[in-house]
């Protein structure tokens, strides 16, 4: 069995009483978190880990700062209870990457990105580790994969789940710009619920594709993921 964790959602740092305290937003709120807690959800923001990768990862960074690991097991478990954390099991890593992200929302990075590469680029023209030229190229758009300009051009619309992705793939929709046309368009059947569409999507000749551009999309910081 394999087992893969990711972040869900995005954070914010507030001042508190002259100190920096951690929130992870979720859904619209602000969810206090601990520093261990926050410490193990920054670890994987952009990032896909197993358990062993990310307890590896945790307990090095806490001998680092000196603090003591022995929480991991019990922050690890609240922050996946709290559903800041997604989890996915399988007995393959796509099944385990599919169980992770079926019941989450991808949802596109507005703006904030390409300000940081902005400041960054241009960082490092000032310091003149790019010239003009090299600086003008890296400032063009990753086009990336048609499947992922296709996902980007769907969650744009509208924030979409993964089984919802697969079927928009399946019927070659392109217009989910309302919920009645993503009803009509993803719930085809009077029958069709979220776990229906769950099962048959995880079957489908798409899911690899879809799974495979939404997380490379996760990667390079192009998405969020938001649990349902």
């Amino acid at each position: 069995m394999m087992t893969f964790y990711a972040a869900a959602g995005s954070y914010q740092i507030r001042n508190e009483d002259g100190k920096d305290m951690p929130y992870i937003m979720r859904l619209g709120k602000l969810q206090p978190v601990s520093i261990p807690e926050f410490s193990i959800w920054s670890m994987l923001l952009w990032d896909v880990l197993t358990h062993d990768e990310l307890r590896k990862k945790y307990f090095e960074k806490m001998e680092e700062v000196k603090l003591d690991p022995s929480g991991f097991e019990k922050a690890l478990e609240m922050l996946v209870k709290r559903k800041l954390i997604i989890k996915g099991v399988g007995y393959t890593g796509a099944d385990a990457l599919y169980n992770m992200l079926y019941d989450t929302y991808v949802i596109p990075l507005r703006g904030v990105q390409g300000t940081r590469r902005l400041l960054n680029i241009a960082k490092l023209l000032k310091q003149g580790k790019v010239n003009f030229f090299e600086a003008v190229y890296l400032l063009q758009p990753d086009k990336g994969t048609e499947a992922e300009q296709r996902i980007m051009k769907l969650v744009t619309q509208t924030p979409l789940s993964v089984p919802e992705l697969v079927r928009c793939f399946e019927n070659d929709v392109r217009d989910v710009s309302s919920a009645d046309k993503v009803i009509s368009a993803i719930y085809t059947e009077e029958s069709d619920n979220q776990a229906r569409l769950n099962n048959a999507c995880s079957l489908s000749n798409h899911r690899q594709d879809v799974l495979e551009a939404t997380t490379n999309l996760y990667l390079t910081r192009q998405v969020i993921l938001e649990h349902a």
